[in-house]
């Protein structure tokens, strides 16, 4: 299903422009991707006739920045690379102390939506998690189907800045966040429905790096963590 063209949704998308205007050191990372699995944002536990999220404005289907946070913490909690210092240290200046917690701060990660132009509806038949069998009827979904395209941004800066802060600390940083973005994507998916392999996306992406005034492509997310280190040592 396509609704009328909404030409004025990539609006809501940051410009590498605006970076001249942020503190030294901050990075935006842009991502044309395309689905190898479908995408929803409704699980198997919602009620019958599942519509997927949608934006208020434009009525187009929408990953939300605050899935986007939420999927990409998850990721990053299963990153295991001894080269790291210490991932709950880094996990807490990409993504902030929360919210509950005393003196909480946010983190240096800023996230933005991604809108789809088209869906369509899909027939699942729900597993029983207890006993690994179907546990019910059909069930009626609105889904992202694969091969359909997207765009990711995240912008990254360097503040808050705690005691100790050094310049290491911004490539450690991207690094990790390049790792997460990894996993992320190609791994555990950005959807509901994540053990059905649902949001994960194709190998080769039209990407870039925006550092100051300077600009990178890749292909690839496994090229993007040299990618991040090399540019931030120029």
């Amino acid at each position: 299903m396509l609704e009328k063209n909404h030409n004025d949704f990539k609006r809501f998308y940051p410009s590498a422009e605006g970076l001249k205007d942020l503190p030294g050191g901050s990075v935006l990372i842009c991502i044309e991707f395309i689905l190898k699995k479908p995408y929803t944002s409704r699980g198997e536990d919602e009620l019958y006739e599942n519509p997927i999220i949608r934006d208020k404005f434009t009525c187009l289907p929408i990953v939300r920045p605050s899935t986007w946070k939420g999927n990409l913490r998850f990721a990053a909690a299963h990153i295991d690379d001894p080269r790291f210092r210490d991932n709950d240290i880094i996990m807490g200046r990409l993504f902030g102390s929360g919210s509950r917690k005393e003196n909480g701060r946010r983190g240096r990660l800023h996230f933005f939506p991604t809108f789809f132009e088209r869906w369509e509806k899909d027939v699942i038949t729900p597993i029983s998690r207890k006993t690994r069998k179907p546990g019910r009827g059909a069930l009626e979904v609105e889904v992202i189907k694969e091969g359909s395209k997207g765009e990711f941004h995240i912008l990254y800066t360097p503040y808050p800045r705690g005691k100790g802060f050094t310049k290491d600390d911004v490539v450690e940083d991207l690094e990790f966040l390049a790792e997460a973005l990894k996993l992320m994507f190609y791994t555990y998916g950005f959807s509901a429905r994540k053990t059905s392999g649902f949001g994960v996306i194709r190998d080769k992406v039209e990407g870039r790096l925006y550092v100051s005034d300077q600009s990178h492509e890749f292909r690839d997310l496994h090229e993007l963590r040299d990618l991040v280190g090399g540019a931030l040592g120029e």
